[in-house]
């Protein structure tokens, strides 16, 4: 009788014992949760916060008057397109923090004189603009107007004097052939020298010296060897000098000349 007392003792002893244990884990879990709540719900009022103060910043520097443009300082501007340079700034207003770079290169390359742009902001209120111009080799003079191109052939702008200082281009009204800019760096050493240059079929790049009445065909390459060449040989001609019409200097180590009032011969 005495162990069936002690034996139900114990059973209840660890009844309560384990009844006990599964109350406090489940408050312990209780208080887990609460805790882990407070700290989720103050984490997000504090993320809350520094994003609340963040765009009230971020609105008062968009807003504030000494971070808008004020001004553009340019460096090496452009000589023809000035005007269409100004147009684009004009519209560059607000905040020069929020001013897209990017864009406004974009913008200026579009300028066919402009090859580069390097663009940067000079806190608080100024952009500055470093420009690399591309610039004329050539003239051609068209519709009463002289346009301006550089060694690629690209026009870069129109004058309505003559240029002082660049290759004439003979092209009639059509465009510009490729094989004269392809020649830019050979017309490049004769540049004071060249009254006119043109291409024609099958002759190749026509040039005309201001130094002489002759017409040169002179090739692909080597135009001021082949020409200099030709000119210590002129005086040596048993042909009147004044005759000759056209040298033609495009076969290597051969010159053929071609008289106004003379059949073509060949030295």
């Amino acid at each position: 009788m005495n162990d069936m007392r002690s034996h139900s003792l114990k059973f209840e002893a660890e009844f309560f014992r384990k009844s006990n244990n599964l109350t406090l884990t489940r408050e312990k879990k209780i208080r887990s949760i609460q805790i882990r709540t407070a700290h989720v719900l103050l984490l997000l009022s504090v993320t809350l916060l520094v994003g609340f103060i963040v765009y009230k910043a971020s609105v008062l520097l968009l807003e504030w008057d000494m971070l808008q443009v004020h001004s553009f300082r340019l460096r090496q501007q452009p000589v023809f397109e000035g005007e269409r340079v100004q147009e684009i700034l004009k519209r560059c207003s607000g905040n020069i923090l929020a001013l897209d770079l990017k864009e406004l290169r974009a913008q200026l390359l579009r300028l066919p004189e402009i090859e580069d742009a390097a663009i940067s902001r000079v806190l608080p209120d100024t952009v500055e603009i470093g420009f690399t111009l591309r610039q004329p080799l050539f003239y051609l003079a068209r519709n009463g107007v002289f346009q301006l191109l550089d060694a690629s052939g690209l026009v870069l702008g129109e004058r309505r004097a003559m240029p002082a200082g660049l290759i004439p281009i003979r092209a009639g009204d059509g465009p510009v052939p490729a094989q004269i800019a392809m020649a830019a760096q050979e017309l490049l050493l004769l540049r004071d020298q060249i009254e006119y240059v043109a291409f024609h079929e099958p002759y190749g790049i026509e040039l005309k010296l201001r130094s002489g009445c002759e017409i040169f065909y002179p090739g692909a390459t080597d135009f001021s060897r082949k020409i200099n060449r030709y000119y210590k040989i002129k005086p040596h001609l048993a042909a009147d000098g004044s005759l000759i019409r056209t040298v033609d200097l495009r076969i290597a180590g051969r010159i053929y000349l071609g008289f106004n009032d003379e059949p073509q011969g060949e030295l």
